[in-house]
């Protein structure tokens, strides 16, 4: 524990022993690994990839200040755009947009990371979906780019997909898996010309933005930490295992890309359907936990 690398519960954690994290190192070395071997990727995403895990890894063991924090995902961020030559195919708006909603959605995935197997299960829901793209829709990146992830998330589940985690993910899994997956949907947005990818994230996306909007309204500090997120809510006071949350998440996740890769809808219909879908969903599964705890 000299190291700080075990990670002790405390009274917002949703495990009871201590556990070694920061085991989601394996996520961001199974892409090197591929790029030692295959090359085919901007030496530039590559560099963005490991400046932000090797913070979020030094982050895991001695906290860092959060405004150092933001300039390292600054900066990895614009690594990632440029590799991926965004700041010559969008409008200067476009891109502004893009650094809010990118590190908006590193820390959603970061904040999502609180029980046993919903990173992994989630992170591969996603990724089976890119390589179904991938290889019979539109090839829009290398293959070991997806696969070489894949295969690490498979790794790292084994391990953590437990009733007792042997490991967790810590900040450098979590951060490092969702700055990658953010670029693989970037890469099929500007391949695709087509933003409905974005819903390839819509199960974390409602979680947070309404567990926001409800910490809001609540009065509370929405830099501290809390367990109102409905994943936490279904463990402590629904009382249902943390595997079959986590397995819900990327199942549900999954047939909702399922819908988004073989239909063809305008924008704003993507959006109302998963508000309308996923939100009263959302809302009816708290009220459900509120008169169950009552």
């Amino acid at each position: 524990m000299h190291y700080n690398i075990f990670d002790i519960p405390n009274h917002r954690s949703s495990h009871t022993e201590v556990t070694i994290r920061g085991a989601g190192i394996v996520f961001p070395l199974a892409v090197v690994l591929g790029f030692s071997f295959f090359g085919e990727v901007h030496v530039f995403f590559i560099a963005g990839l490991l400046i932000i895990s090797i913070i979020s890894f030094i982050d895991d063991l001695i906290p860092l200040s959060a405004l150092f924090r933001l300039v390292v995902h600054l900066l990895a961020v614009s690594l990632m755009l440029y590799a991926l030559n965004i700041y010559y195919l969008w409008p200067l708006w476009l891109v502004i947009l893009s650094y809010i909603v990118i590190i908006g959605t590193i820390n959603a995935f970061n904040f999502m990371d609180g029980i046993n197997g919903i990173t992994g299960i989630y992170s591969v829901a996603t990724l089976i979906s890119m390589m179904y793209i991938n290889f019979f829709t539109i090839h829009f990146i290398t293959n070991y780019l997806i696969i070489c992830p894949f295969l690490a998330c498979l790794i790292f589940l084994f391990y953590n997909f437990r009733k007792k985690a042997r490991c967790f993910a810590g900040d450098v899994g979590s951060i490092s898996i969702s700055f990658l997956l953010i670029a693989l949907t970037i890469a099929i947005i500007t391949k695709t010309a087509s933003f409905k990818y974005i819903f390839l994230f819509s199960v974390y996306g409602i979680d947070v933005c309404f567990t926001l909007i409800k910490r809001i309204r609540l009065g509370q500090n929405i830099l501290q930490a809390h367990r109102l997120h409905l994943y936490q809510l279904l463990v402590h006071k629904g009382n249902y295992e943390h595997r079959g949350i986590a397995l819900a998440y990327g199942i549900i996740q999954l047939a909702i890309n399922a819908f988004l890769i073989t239909t063809d809808l305008p924008l704003l219909i993507y959006l109302l359907i998963v508000i309308i879908v996923l939100g009263l969903s959302y809302l009816n599964i708290q009220r459900y936990l509120n008169l169950k705890v009552a």
